[in-house]
């Protein structure tokens, strides 16, 4: 059981960069603001070149680790190396660009001393539950409470404490060829075996801007929502996602594509219009709704498209004005 020190690092904010400094600095400095300072961060430079070793000796703190991957390992395997240097009882998955809340550990802190030996904390936006309420599943209904969209709005990475050692007791993210979905495989893991404690108040976020990873490589959409659902079904009992009639698992990968479909289309379409681009994203939408699993949300799919034509002239005021 991982328990938290007073005085020494007991969390790592595990971090993968590639070219990408600025932002890097950016999220160094965000991270030193944090109100409980105990705490170490590795940061994994997966850029050959070492382009991130000058930003985090320019800070001169002790707590930022670095370690430069003598060749681009791609971003599963840059984190998971992050995962292995980190030393301390419990970790965070963090990308170079996404901010947390300062209060963060602080927080996340007396709610681990209250609610001891879980490997999953999870800061997430609940559906009918009170702000930063604390609610415990145990492993028969980690998974389902989880993944359901009904029951989990928004679910982050960056917004969850997990347990070191469990983490890396099943090997870190898993890889099945796309970083869609890692993340979400990575936090149903964790909570497998002893369940998870929620607590309803999202403490990281996510930024936009054009050379966000999500804005391109398109082929990894299809990819990630085929080896998520594979991977759900190949690790998991169905009991652990489908009760009383409601399947989390499909919920959850609707709603994902519903989701990033529609935030593409409209920035592609009107704020950084690319018609080559937006083939791309019909052609993986096409791919991905081929998908036995996801022929139930065909219908609504179809009605968002009517919306988003409807609303064509609203967009256009919005973006051009």
């Amino acid at each position: 059981m991982a328990r938290v020190q007073e005085s020494q690092a007991w969390v790592t904010f595990c971090i993968s960069t590639y070219k990408r400094p600025g932002f890097l600095k950016e999220q160094l400095n965000s991270l030193s603001q944090q109100t409980l300072p105990n705490f170490n961060v590795v940061i994994c430079d997966n850029d050959p070149e070492a382009s991130a070793e000058g930003i985090v000796r320019e800070f001169n703190d002790n707590r930022f680790l670095y370690y430069h991957n003598e060749r681009n390992l791609g971003m599963i395997l840059s984190f998971n190396r992050a995962i292995e240097k980190a030393t301390t009882p419990y970790i965070v998955m963090l990308t170079d660009d996404d901010h947390v809340d300062k209060n963060m550990l602080k927080e996340f802190k007396g709610i681990i001393d209250l609610h001891p030996g879980y490997p999953a904390y999870l800061g997430c936006k609940r559906k009918n539950v009170p702000g930063k309420q604390v609610e415990i599943f145990e492993k028969e209904n980690y998974v389902f409470e989880l993944l359901d969209p009904g029951k989990t709005e928004t679910i982050l990475w960056s917004s969850c404490i997990l347990e070191t050692a469990t983490v890396k007791g099943f090997g870190g993210i898993p890889d099945f060829g796309s970083p869609h979905f890692a993340d979400h495989a990575l936090l149903v893991l964790c909570g497998k075996d002893r369940g998870g404690v929620f607590i309803n108040n999202v403490y990281g976020s996510l930024s936009s801007h054009d050379q966000n990873f999500s804005k391109s490589h398109f082929d990894l959409y299809y990819k990630g929502c085929v080896g998520f659902y594979q991977f759900v079904t190949s690790h998991f009992d169905i009991s652990s996602y489908k009760k009383n009639g409601i399947n989390a698992l499909e919920k959850h990968l609707h709603n994902w594509f519903l989701n990033n479909y529609f935030i593409l289309k409209k920035y592609f379409t009107y704020k950084n219009y690319n018609q080559e681009t937006l083939q791309d994203i019909n052609d993986f939408s096409h791919k991905i709704m081929s998908l036995s699993f996801m022929k139930p949300v065909s219908p609504k799919f179809q009605l968002m498209q009517i919306g988003f034509l409807l609303k064509k002239p609203l967009f256009l005021i919005k973006y051009h004005r």
